[in-house]
């Protein structure tokens, strides 16, 4: 038995259009396109879907199966990929990140060492705490290296002399 690919989709093919336009994650626009490839009729089968955008025929029998349990929402939700909870709570980031502009923190490994103390959040490599770092936009302040024979007085009167 045939299924009515057109039949079935509840959205208008303008609607589909609407909402694969204005999806900013790439693969649920691939999605929706789906739809609106068997709505419109261009492809016939799930095959021919999977054809046109490369994609394999389990993949896209999913994303049909997905669409059929919960509608167009079903489908446009991104996948949630559950793993270790992070050990950094708001209040110790936010902690960590006022110690480093005041300058109590310099070094990753001083990053570490002070959730350890302050906040009991204990890290036990430097990669990790590194990768915690990051994920938050963390990058330890430094100002630019000066000459050990750098003058400032020097740079300030060659600044008054030299043309604009």
């Amino acid at each position: 038995m045939r299924v009515q690919y057109g039949a079935e989709i509840q959205e208008s093919d303008a609607e589909l259009e609407h909402a694969e336009r204005h999806q900013r994650d790439r693969r649920l626009g691939l999605h929706v396109r789906m739809l609106r490839l068997l709505k419109s009729g261009q492809a016939r089968t799930l095959g021919e879907v999977a054809q046109l955008l490369g994609y394999s025929l389990p993949q896209v029998t999913r994303w049909w199966g997905r669409y059929r349990a919960g509608g167009l929402a079903a489908l446009l939700q991104l996948p949630v990929h559950p793993g270790r909870p992070s050990r950094m709570t708001s209040d110790a980031l936010t902690r960590v990140k006022a110690a480093m502009e005041q300058g109590e923190i310099a070094t990753i490994e001083e990053a570490r060492q002070y959730l350890a103390t302050h906040d009991q959040i204990v890290y036990p490599s430097f990669q990790g705490m590194a990768k915690v770092l990051a994920k938050h936009h963390i990058k330890k302040k430094t100002g630019r290296r000066r000459h050990r024979k750098a003058s400032a007085e020097a740079q300030h009167a060659f600044k008054k002399t030299s043309p604009p």
